[in-house]
């Protein structure tokens, strides 16, 4: 039972510095394009893996993998088997930008997980006051992510601790704290929310900058089984609320092959000059193996293309409710008094029986304590395992 008590603090504990977090992003964030080029670290807006990006980067409901390390945590709980990805970007110039992220989900501990994201920017050549060379600088950003998510019926929740470090000529390092929340409204509907960001601030030289605080709340439904639609509305500290949309298609070709089509759009680049107003991207699954790829394109800037692989290895894990809300949803054990009723009570009965026979009727106590027994089995499945609501390419249907 202590083990319950600890989980159910927890959960209180979450969810009273979620309600923290979000009242103070909200006196912070005014939501206005004078805000832009205030914060630092501006590679933590990027946004990782072609299946999201395929989408218009509106995920914070929908299940995405172990990419949710970066999305939003609370998605981690749908994996039901360890998970590795790696994602790749070809950007402008000589900028490259990778993920890498692995989970690891357990049956009564919740998931755990890492992830890393890497952006360098080449090798660029320094200019002193008279315009002559005076070497070069290779520029990078990079920030570490150590993920936990959890459940408890049908509300999920998760939260990372990010390490965040900027280096050009001189470096700078900060961390960072995310929450994100989920709830299944049905199984084909889905809400969720996500506070990114919240953090330290980071200083180079003399002045001192804040990170890119970002709150966010999305909405997603399957249609029909295999086609899902999903809306995100963001609230960022360095510029306006923007939207995002995306849609996806799955389609069984074969026994274990699926494939999936991707169409999204970005609000945040809406105001870049030139084509960038719809991202485009499929994804192929077979197995345990994923490929995805999108076409992002920016404008006048340039277009961008994104690669992305993961796999899932190991035994399927069956997540386990361990935070019941009232000791009757807990799995039931048997107690010292019952346990000794089948080996103790029954003779002592017989032996009261043979002294006095008029106490014959003490023997329904022990009828008594066979049927809370015969509805331990209902209760346990009440508490059940943690339901897979939501696939990358089709969605399955659940029974309740």
């Amino acid at each position: 039972m202590l083990e319950y008590e600890i989980m159910r603090y927890i959960k209180s504990l979450f969810i009273t510095l979620a309600l923290i977090l979000f009242a103070y992003a909200n006196t912070q964030a005014f939501f206005s394009k004078d805000d832009i080029g205030s914060t630092t670290a501006q590679f933590l807006k990027l946004g990782i893996g072609a299946h999201s990006a395929g989408m218009g980067n509106a995920v914070t409901s929908v299940y995405n993998g172990t990419d949710a390390v970066y999305w939003n945590p609370a998605n981690l709980n749908y994996l039901d088997k360890k998970e590795f990805s790696f994602s790749h970007a070809i950007w402008f110039e000589d900028v490259n930008y990778e993920w890498l992220s692995f989970a690891l989900p357990t049956a009564e501990y919740g998931v755990f997980g890492v992830g890393m994201q890497y952006v360098s920017y080449g090798s660029i050549d320094k200019i002193d006051n008279q315009q002559l060379s005076d070497g070069s600088i290779s520029p990078l950003d990079m920030a570490l992510y150590l993920s936990y998510a959890n459940f408890s019926g049908n509300f999920d929740f998760g939260l990372n601790f990010k390490y965040i470090y900027s280096k050009i000529e001189k470096s700078a390092s900060a961390i960072a704290l995310d929450l994100g929340a989920k709830y299944n409204l049905t199984d084909k509907t889905a809400i969720g929310a996500a506070l990114t960001n919240f953090g330290t601030e980071m200083k180079f030289d003399k002045e001192t900058e804040s990170l890119p605080l970002l709150f966010k709340i999305g909405a997603s439904h399957y249609i029909i089984n295999n086609w899902l639609v999903s809306l995100d509305l963001n609230f960022p500290n360095d510029n306006e609320v923007y939207v995002n949309f995306g849609t996806q298609y799955g389609i069984e070709i074969a026994d274990n092959l699926n494939f999936a089509l991707r169409i999204g759009y970005e609000g945040r680049n809406k105001d870049v000059p030139g084509f960038n107003w719809i991202n485009l991207g499929f994804g192929l699954e077979y197995l345990d193996y994923v490929f995805d790829y999108a076409f992002v394109p920016y404008g006048d800037i340039g277009m961008t293309h994104r690669f992305s692989f993961s796999i899932k290895f190991g035994k399927t894990v069956e997540k386990i409710d361990t935070f019941a809300t009232s000791a009757e949803e807990l799995p039931a054990e048997p107690k010292e008094s019952e346990k000794t009723a089948e080996k103790i009570d029954a003779p002592t009965q017989e032996t009261q029986t043979q002294q006095q026979p008029e106490t014959k009727e003490t023997s329904k106590p022990v009828e008594k304590t066979a049927t809370p027994k015969q509805q331990v089995i209902p209760q346990t499945e009440k508490i059940g395992t943690k339901k897979q609501l939501e696939k990358p390419f089709t969605q399955k249907q659940t029974t309740q």
